[in-house]
């Protein structure tokens, strides 16, 4: 691989100490550090809400359930009754 003669080396636009750098990046580095704490803090929220919801679903399903089978057996309760009060021929 051939290197390039007639390009320069770029030299930095605004000379810094290494210190100053060093401390740029620390500041950086913390900066990044809190945004991903907050997302962080965000993603177990929803995770939290996601658990919370699944579980008033998985309640509401049962309860359905619940439900369907009480009006099956009314149903059939109202039905045995209806039954017995139906009169026939015979009764007039």
């Amino acid at each position: 691989m051939k290197l390039r003669k007639d390009k320069p080396f770029i030299e930095n636009p605004e000379p810094r100490s290494i210190s100053e750098v060093l401390k740029d990046i620390h500041e950086l580095v913390d900066v990044l550090r809190d945004k991903l704490k907050h997302k962080n803090n965000v993603v177990m929220d929803l995770r939290k809400e996601i658990d919370r919801l699944s579980e008033e679903r998985d309640n509401l399903l049962i309860v359905n359930k619940s439900h369907k089978e009480l009006n099956g057996k009314l149903q059939e309760t109202i039905n045995n009754f209806s039954r017995g009060v139906d009169r026939s021929i015979d009764d007039l």
